[in-house]
């Protein structure tokens, strides 16, 4: 499998094109050493090509469950063909797992893009294109993300972003996680919502810094503010994530491994069918023919 590395004295971005674009390496250079910053991506992995054991990778046209696998959308039913483990529900799009075509602008940008249409596969009724660009700064990276409905009619549409933090940096303490949101989806079983997002809950408020410790998450914040912090106490670093007003949504998730998935999202889970129920500010964004939908995505660390 073709790699593509984007490097500079400070931070090292590795992305395979074949593999959902997906992010299999982001490293810090500290003291002769990189340091993962986000979960590497084993051999087995991309040997395999096993896109969510990937560092990062892209949820589109849609992100996080579909309940069953099955959706409404301007009067009409639609079933996908259940993708997760449960053989139930659909989960995480149809690109991540995909090989997609790749262009290297120079040595510190890489642009990556997929049709629908290439794919007679795709588990999706409407045709769609995506577009993602990698920019390596000095200090951090730069996703942009384009999503356009390419077909005759509207479709629902979302984006999401699935990077898994490191929650220490080589020999640190465990990071602390800061956000602010307005409010947070309570799930069933199937990590799905049963009502309206609600309140914070003491244990799952994060407005100021602290450790994750053996707090369980896998669960939508709303009303995100656009900004997270992670601090790795005794490594002398810090990250900061910033958001375009379209990802108002934010997934915590303390993955069995150990890491922490931190997913900017632009809409709940199971967002089309809470919209054709009526549920406010499930942030899905429906489409008309020729439409598109961008957000950017920004991460740099700082020495603190």
């Amino acid at each position: 499998m073709s790699l593509q590395i984007l490097q500079n004295q400070r931070l090292r971005l590795t992305v395979a094109p074949e593999l959902g674009a997906s992010v299999v390496g982001l490293e810090l250079f500290q003291q002769g050493f990189w340091l993962p910053v986000l979960r590497p991506t084993s051999p087995a992995a991309l040997a395999q090509r096993s896109s969510p054991d990937t560092s990062s990778y892209l949820l589109a046209p849609y992100s996080n469950r579909i309940r069953e696998g099955r959706f409404r959308f301007a009067g009409k039913t639609y079933q996908l063909r259940p993708n997760w483990v449960d053989g139930r529900q659909t989960i995480h799009g149809e690109v991540h797992g995909r090989p997609w075509a790749a262009q290297r602008f120079d040595e510190h940008i890489l642009q990556c893009s997929f049709d629908s249409r290439a794919f007679p596969d795709v588990n999706y009724p409407f045709p769609f294109t995506v577009d993602i660009l990698y920019r390596l700064l000095e200090d951090g990276i730069e996703v942009v993300t384009a999503l356009q409905n390419v077909g005759a009619e509207p479709m629902p549409a979302g984006l999401g972003h699935h990077p898994y933090f490191m929650r220490y940096l080589g020999h640190s303490s465990e990071a602390l996680l800061s956000f602010r949101a307005a409010r947070v989806y309570l799930t069933d079983a199937s990590c799905l919502p049963t009502r309206p997002a609600e309140a914070i809950p003491s244990r799952f408020d994060f407005s100021r810094p602290r450790k994750l410790g053996d707090t369980l998450l896998d669960h939508v914040f709303t009303g995100w503010e656009g900004v997270l912090h992670l601090e790795w106490p005794g490594s002398g670093w810090r990250m900061t994530l910033q958001a375009d007003p379209i990802y108002s949504h934010l997934v915590v998730f303390t993955a069995p491994d150990g890491s922490v998935a931190l997913e900017p999202v632009t809409h709940a889970t199971d967002g089309f069918n809470l919209l054709a129920q009526g549920w406010p500010d499930t942030g899905v964004r429906v489409l008309e023919p020729g439409e598109q939908m961008e957000g950017s995505i920004r991460l740099s660390l700082q020495q603190c």
